[in-house]
């Protein structure tokens, strides 16, 4: 019986003695687990993927698609100019199938209207303006064609502003200094009720003066 006893206190000591060896070297191998361990890094943020231009222009990331939205398409009466129950569909375009793309050259900005059929839009009345928190500014008109902008109350006599075909897309050159910060409105308006109203479709982008440069005289011709 004392030999029992002697023999299982033998054993118990030599059991404690090996978990008091064990323990510094499973707090060793746990610390060159950690320190192994690689660093949680968080996943870079994804980027906005730029619009895609035709051949000949360059890529923006400032755009809008024309008729989206609130408000985006519309019709209006000259005099009051009040908005009026928009049921006509003789719009320059299909809501959502024409993009305004922006871009800056020689100091103003200027939009691309790519998507717009112009064979089955007829004569327009490009606009464009923006947003401050000023209100809106240097808001202009100008006509495809002789007489598609008759009376309209923006239109503008400047003759290094209004639109152009290049490459087979239609360009505004707009008025709008292309440092100036805020919402680009760009707009296609035609005339409608025998010139007493007119419809249109707009578009909205943000822009902080940065839209690229494109070359006129190139892309033009």
């Amino acid at each position: 019986m004392k030999r029992s006893l002697l023999l299982n206190l033998v054993i118990a000591s030599l059991l404690i003695l090996s978990a008091c060896a064990s323990e510094p070297a499973a707090e060793a191998e746990a610390a060159v687990e950690e320190e192994a361990a690689p660093e949680a890094t968080s996943p870079p943020e994804p980027t906005a993927e730029p619009t895609s231009a035709p051949a000949g222009f360059p890529e923006t990331s400032i755009s809008g698609v024309l008729g989206v939205g609130a408000g985006n398409t519309y019709k209006v009466e000259f005099g009051s100019f009040a908005a009026l129950e928009f049921t006509d569909t003789d719009l320059p375009a299909a809501p959502s199938s024409v993009e305004a793309h922006w871009y800056q050259a020689d100091g103003v900005y200027v939009v691309a209207y790519m998507g717009l059929d112009m064979a089955a839009s007829g004569p327009l009345c490009p606009g464009n303006s923006i947003l401050t928190s000023a209100g809106f500014e240097h808001v202009s008109n100008a006509p495809t064609e002789e007489g598609s902008c008759e009376g309209f109350p923006t239109l503008t006599t400047d003759p290094d502003v209004g639109p152009q075909v290049c490459l087979d897309t239609l360009v505004y050159v707009t008025a709008i200094p292309s440092n100036l910060a805020g919402t680009l409105f760009g707009t296609l308006e035609a005339l409608a009720d025998e010139g007493a109203a007119l419809v249109g479709l707009t578009s909205q982008a943000e822009s902080a003066g940065d839209a690229p440069e494109i070359d006129l005289a190139a892309i033009c011709g």
